[in-house]
């Protein structure tokens, strides 16, 4: 599709470049309305409507089915992920990028998003992810990530049996759900419970864990939210942990919230602000219910919602996608005296399918 793409390093300075197309990402000030497109799921986002999409990879391969007219002169970028190196891959590598669609959409989802895809996706991710790690040079790191993409899609990538050892966790944690070890209720159509028991966690750093943006798959977390999101990735999850002492609860939204997804649901009252950094939670069932279940606590410590003016309502936003949880005087998860069945009870109220606020 095109010949030539750019890492920005440098805010408002516009490369030697008359078409561009900013992949993943805003042009801001340098940004051309007339002769420039914007194929992105960045909020604010002036991608064409016919284009909009999920991650801003699927958003390019949308474009690549219906391109608009013309020569486009570079492909543009201003960050290092796994959804930004793969949207410059599909406008760069585009004959390859197309052969292997669904694969390229789950890796970007599984890093943006917290999402679920199968194993040579959860390669590709993983793969590109550790070579992020190396702290190369931006542009050296998209360069290196296309050489190698093809070997980690098929297989044939050097590297390819110790990246498939380090996804374990994730078909561990398939597994555990499948077999029951990890209960899933799946309580309404936009909640699910799942619990995990305490002969699961090592300690309780692990039951607490909550995996950050676009990282590398681990034995830190028991749980990880991309298993999640193989049954509940457009759903509301209460995950329960046991432990000696009482039980880590953690609810989480849908992990793709903080970027402009076209056609995905939404829990009403949840408006993530224009710069993604934070977001706001007004809806009343869910702050009711966090005070009930501070009422009820027996446990010391407090119940923290995020986006809310509430104790850690603002400090909680870190730990997005978990929005609620039970936290000590240090903000940090805490055991909670409330048992799951009580917790889920609570939220349930906030997602029943009688009282589901839909805002798709």
């Amino acid at each position: 599709m095109i010949n030539r793409f750019e890492i920005l390093t440098a805010k408002n300075i516009r490369p030697d470049a008359e078409r561009i197309l900013f992949c993943d990402g805003t042009g801001g000030s340098i940004f051309d309305p007339v002769n420039d497109l914007e194929l992105s799921h960045w909020r604010p986002n002036r991608t064409p409507a016919e284009y909009r999409a999920g991650t801003s990879t699927e958003i390019c391969f949308r474009f690549l089915d219906n391109p608009l007219p013309g020569d486009w002169t570079a492909a543009i970028n201003n960050h290092v992920d796994v959804d930004g190196i793969l949207s410059v891959y599909v406008l760069v590598h585009s004959d390859d990028a197309q052969r292997h669609r669904k694969m390229i959409i789950e890796a970007a989802e599984i890093g943006d998003f917290w999402g679920w895809g199968e194993q040579s996706a959860q390669r590709l991710f993983q793969g590109i992810t550790r070579l992020m790690r190396t702290g190369v040079d931006p542009r050296q790191v998209y360069v290196e990530a296309f050489q190698r993409i093809p070997g980690l899609i098929d297989g044939t990538d050097p590297e390819t049996a110790d990246i498939d050892a380090s996804l374990m966790p994730l078909s561990r944690g398939v597994e555990q759900v499948e077999s029951g070890s990890i209960v899933r209720r799946e309580v309404s159509s936009r909640f699910t419970q799942y619990i995990v028991p305490v002969s699961l966690a090592i300690n309780d750093q692990q039951a607490a864990y909550n995996p950050g943006f676009n990282e590398l798959t681990s034995e830190k977390a028991i749980l990880w939210p991309q298993v999640r999101a193989r049954w509940d990735s457009e759903r509301v999850s209460l995950v329960s942990t046991e432990r000696p002492s009482g039980w880590f609860h953690d609810l989480c939204f849908p992990g793709y919230l903080w970027a402009d997804t076209e056609g995905r649901w939404s829990p009403t009252g949840m408006n993530y602000h224009d710069s993604m950094s934070s977001y706001v939670i007004a809806d009343e069932a869910s702050i009711a219910a966090v005070r009930t279940l501070q009422k009820r606590e027996t446990a010391a410590g407090c119940w923290a919602l995020g986006g809310t003016d509430q104790p850690f309502g603002h400090e909680l936003q870190e730990r997005f996608p978990v929005v609620a949880r039970f936290v000590n005087e240090a903000g940090d998860a805490a055991a909670s005296g409330l048992s799951p069945d009580v917790v889920a009870r609570m939220f349930h109220e906030c997602w029943s399918d009688e009282g589901i606020r839909d805002a798709r």
